[in-house]
């Protein structure tokens, strides 16, 4: 089990290479496969189609075998001070949060707290990387068998960073779990964490991979084709973003997915891990929401002077509502 946590441990420690940077936190997740196997999952109908998603509160209490693989693995980790995030506390903190939210009345007029759906669904739980663990027992007569899964996943674009397979020889019975997991986790773990390095180093070099989106609501008193004039050119508003882009992503990396009079959307945008806090000076680190702070400001002033909402949606995308929040 030591050389298991070992591997997985190796893998984190590439993220040291970001500095000061904001460190990826990590989720150690049970699959859907996983789910679905041990009957954790929960249907329902998706537009006359049977659909489901993973039930992950009764996974952990219907498998002290995965409970015990996820926790030591988050625990060690945590050890090597990197951020983590436990998926068993994490909905155990968010089920809490509703509750008690749900009991609070105000002590002057008794109000309550309010919150909209939307931002119910911002405390969902959140991480950067999820590591999709999956492994599968088979019996063969007084021997048995194990295949081990694990997939690292970027959270913000759902791209699989690194991911592979190990079996296990056929053992005694009698041979703690443990044991064997770590037979098939050590057939694979170089290629594994050469993947998470690969994906390290190219965050370092050009930066984070997002998605960024802007809408206009009707009331908004212009649209992407209004003109400006700009050194004594006539210049759509939508070429205007497409420079502040061009101009705030490591090494102008970005993809313009879509235009229109109402709506502009860039896919593949390398936004940088650091920026200048304007309150203080100070060069911080940044997620998605804190890049697109910049375009927000501007997008208020003259000659705009438009009123801007902002909704991240999940890690790695944002939403820009021009002419409402």
């Amino acid at each position: 089990m030591k050389r298991i946590l070992s591997a997985v441990a190796a893998c984190i420690l590439a993220v040291s290479a970001f500095g000061q940077a904001k460190k990826p936190v990590i989720m150690v997740v049970p699959s859907d496969i996983l789910c679905e196997r041990i009957g954790c999952t929960v249907k329902y109908d998706n537009g006359g189609l049977q659909a489901s998603y993973p039930d992950y509160e009764k996974a952990f209490k219907s498998s002290d075998e995965l409970r015990t693989m996820i926790s030591a693995v988050a625990e060690f980790m945590a050890q090597n001070g990197f951020p983590i995030q436990s998926l068993e506390q994490e909905l155990k903190r968010l089920k809490n949060e509703s509750v008690e939210m749900g009991l609070m009345t105000g002590k002057e007029e008794g109000g309550f707290i309010e919150e909209t759906a939307i931002e119910r669904l911002r405390r969902n739980a959140k991480a950067d990387i999820i590591l999709n663990l999956d492994y599968k027992v088979t019996k063969l007569g007084p021997r048995r068998q194990i295949e081990f899964n694990l997939q690292a996943v970027d959270a913000y674009t759902s791209k699989i960073i690194s991911g592979n397979t190990g079996v296990s020889s056929a053992v005694s019975a009698s041979t703690p779990i443990t044991s064997i997991l770590e037979e098939s986790v050590l057939s694979f773990k170089d290629n594994f964490l050469s993947g998470l390095q690969r994906h390290f180093d190219d965050l370092f070099e050009n930066g984070r991979e997002i998605t960024v989106t802007l809408m206009r609501y009707d009331t908004c008193p212009i649209d992407f084709e209004t003109e400006y004039e700009i050194n004594d050119y006539d210049v759509e508003f939508a070429d205007i973003i497409e420079a502040w882009f061009a101009d705030k992503c490591v090494q102008g990396r970005f993809t313009l997915d879509s235009k229109s009079a109402n709506r502009m959307r860039f896919t593949q945008v390398r936004m940088p891990l650091y920026d200048v806090n304007p309150i203080n000076g100070k060069e911080v680190a940044i997620d998605a929401n804190g890049f697109v702070r910049s375009l927000v400001r501007m997008l208020k002033k003259e000659p705009y002077n438009l009123v801007v909402g902002v909704t991240p949606k999940g890690l790695g995308e944002v939403w820009i509502t021009l002419g409402d929040k």
